[in-house]
């Protein structure tokens, strides 16, 4: 259970009480990046096991190993080549599973040791990225099937960058990075990176909702391509949902303009070209039509994202100008996002008609660029800024002593306080009268 909870627990109280950490020796280190890397390797060994058992293929061990091995290098997004044809387009959800299970590895490494500096950081980072890159290495050299190679290089590199930038975002809290990163800065950059984070979550699950609601419209055609029998069915559905990131990505490339080809199909609110595409259930999504009317409307949604950001900036920022410098931010981590992922989604696929599968990242980059900043501006100038809100009145309240009390009091506070001050004066009086008698 403290290893579940470990992410959540603070630095000090992961570390020692002075917040100084020990750096875990390099043993430890490469120990900690072969539990994620196992970890991976077993599970798209399992998965590849089922998916051959539902198909009827060989199930041995030896050549469910030698897909693992496979599996394990697409998961790390290593282009491979079957039976001589390239598959350069992979699936995007098992390397955002391998990133998160990496990036959590080095959160435990981190929290277990009670490092906090970012140097620290980088000893993990770059350890956990050498020993998936070797291991990918060794993998492509020796491991994987007869049909299926992968150029060591590549998979060396690939298996290092992917395995590196996963553990960096789990490095990222305990170490503080970003703060790190930012410290020279503009106190308006890291607003503005926030901003634009979150504007591309919003537009990769508008790209999202658009796939599935193609999806449910194309019902009977994603029944059709689901193969003849339930083990067919079985594996071209698992094969979808892998590729689903990628359609997401697709589709928010769909919604800002420059669409997206799968061979000789191209598709985009403004034009289609209709053209033969894989039996898989997802691609049932793809419009096979004339271009309807109101695809032009989707054009807007774009505009409506850059609005929302817009607005987050406008509470970010205290002046016109600032608020300004923030969207430009925003609207450039947006784009850069989307340019990288447009270029993950994508690659060749074979070398027939079906290839290459590409969504222009550079033209989706530019769409959204201008969208956020077209919407967001708008946003910025003529959305009025919210009211500040009132602080509470923190003051302490005065003394029973204090001189001001009467005069901040009311009035009938006064008069109801006098006659007893005046009765209390009089039997102070008349006592020592008394006494004096």
């Amino acid at each position: 259970m403290s290893l579940v909870l470990s992410p959540l627990v603070s630095d000090d109280a992961a570390g020692d009480p002075a917040g100084e950490g020990t750096r875990p020796g390099l043993g430890a280190l490469i120990g900690a990046a072969c539990l994620p890397a196992v970890a991976s390797y077993l599970a798209a060994a399992v998965a590849l096991a089922i998916l051959t058992a539902a198909g009827g293929a060989d199930t041995s061990v030896a050549g469910v190993a030698r897909l693992g091995a496979a599996g394990w290098l697409a998961a790390h997004h290593v282009p491979l080549t079957i039976q001589g044809a390239p598959l350069g387009v992979l699936p995007l959800l098992p390397t955002l599973l391998l990133g998160a299970l990496v990036a959590r590895g080095a959160t435990g490494v981190a929290d277990r040791s009670g490092i906090t500096q970012p140097v620290d950081a980088g000893w993990v980072a770059a350890t956990i990225a050498g020993t998936h890159g070797v291991l990918g290495a060794v993998l492509a050299l020796v491991a994987t099937p007869v049909t299926i190679t992968a150029d060591p290089a590549q998979a060396a590199v690939g298996c290092a960058l992917v395995a590196g930038a996963a553990a960096g975002l789990g490095l990222m809290r305990p170490c503080g990075l970003l703060p790190a990163a930012l410290r020279r800065a503009p106190g308006w950059v890291r607003p503005g990176l926030e901003a634009g984070l979150w504007g591309l979550a919003i537009a990769l699950s508008a790209g999202f909702v658009t796939v599935l609601l193609a999806l449910v419209v194309s019902a009977p055609e994603v029944v059709e391509m689901s193969g003849p029998d339930i083990s067919s069915a079985f594996g071209l559905t698992v094969v979808s949902i892998g590729y689903l990131p990628n359609a997401a990505i697709a589709g928010l490339s769909w919604l800002a303009g420059p669409g997206l080809s799968v061979g000789a199909v191209s598709i985009s609110p403004v034009a289609v070209h209709a053209g033969p595409v894989p039996a898989v259930p997802l691609l049932a999504a793809l419009p096979q039509g004339p271009m309807q009317p109101w695809w032009g409307v989707v054009l807007g949604v774009p505009l409506l994202i850059g609005a929302a950001v817009g607005r987050r900036c406008l509470a970010a920022g205290q002046d016109r100008s600032e608020r300004l410098r923030i969207l430009a931010v925003a609207a450039t981590a947006l784009a850069v996002g989307s340019s990288v992922l447009g270029a993950l989604a994508g690659g060749q696929l074979g070398a027939a008609a079906f290839d290459p599968v590409d969504v222009p990242y550079g033209a989706l980059a530019a769409a959204l660029l201008a969208a956020t900043l077209l919407g967001g501006g708008a946003a910025t100038l003529l959305w009025p800024p919210g009211r500040p809100q009132a602080l509470p009145d923190t003051d302490p309240e005065p003394d029973a002593g204090d001189p001001g009390l009467n005069d901040a009091a009311p009035p009938e506070l006064h008069s109801s306080a006098s006659p007893e001050g005046a009765d209390s004066s009089a039997v102070e009086l008349g006592n020592g009268g008394a006494e004096g008698d």
